[in-house]
């Protein structure tokens, strides 16, 4: 039972971790893509809604190659750290709440733009009104790739090691017990998991259903 826990704790902080070091740099640039109205804004919006299908696979290798022995990162020993995992789990996050919060932000009445623009608000104010009238939104976008985080197991396991009261998260858990033929214990990691992802879909069910009020 405390292996449980301490694999739940784990996964819920490198989730949180990730979604929080994702979204500082992506909510700005999804509300100035979501505000912009140019070619560049919409090649780099679809980039992003592209990048949102990123396989987890795929964004643990590059972490392993930056932080493995012979990657640019080697020096600082990151390898099989939950910090190796969050860096691997920002890049499947960040283009959900780019993606995700531009696509709120395009939302809006368009009078709320020409307000701010008669207003001459601009900086950062401009930013923190556009976040709060897209509030559900964002959250939506928030919440998503909080989901995306909580569930995945490529970057987990190739640049986590799956160590025992380390980097042992409930996915790698699972993919453990699976392969030692306990599938009673790999049932029950799952049914938590499972747990985790119903609390969250609900909370971005929530939050959409807030935002169609809203409109």
């Amino acid at each position: 039972m405390n292996d449980v826990a301490e694999a739940t704790g784990l996964t819920l902080a490198i989730s949180v971790a990730s979604v929080v070091f994702a979204t500082i740099p992506a909510l700005p640039l999804a509300v100035a893509l979501g505000l912009s109205r140019s070619r560049a804004a919409d090649v780099a919006l679809v980039a992003a809604r592209t990048a949102m299908a990123f396989p987890t696979v795929l964004a643990g290798l590059v972490v392993y190659g930056m932080v493995s022995r012979h990657g640019p990162l080697g020096s600082l020993e990151l390898l099989y750290t939950p910090s190796a995992i969050v860096a691997g789990e920002v890049m499947l996050a960040f283009p959900l709440v780019v993606a995700l919060g531009a696509s709120a932000v395009r939302g809006l009445d368009p009078r709320f733009e020409e307000t701010l623009r008669g207003l001459g608000v601009t900086g950062v104010r401009r930013m923190l009104l556009t976040v709060r009238e897209a509030g559900p939104g964002v959250v939506t976008a928030i919440l998503a790739a909080f989901a995306r985080c909580v569930t995945e197991l490529g970057v987990a396991l190739l640049v986590g090691g799956n160590l025992k009261g380390s980097t042992r998260t409930l996915t790698t858990a699972i993919a453990l017990e699976t392969s030692r033929g306990d599938f009673d214990r790999a049932v029950h990691l799952g049914c938590v998991l499972l747990a985790v992802a119903v609390v969250v879909n609900v909370l971005l069910a929530w939050s959409s259903r807030g935002r169609s009020a809203a409109r």
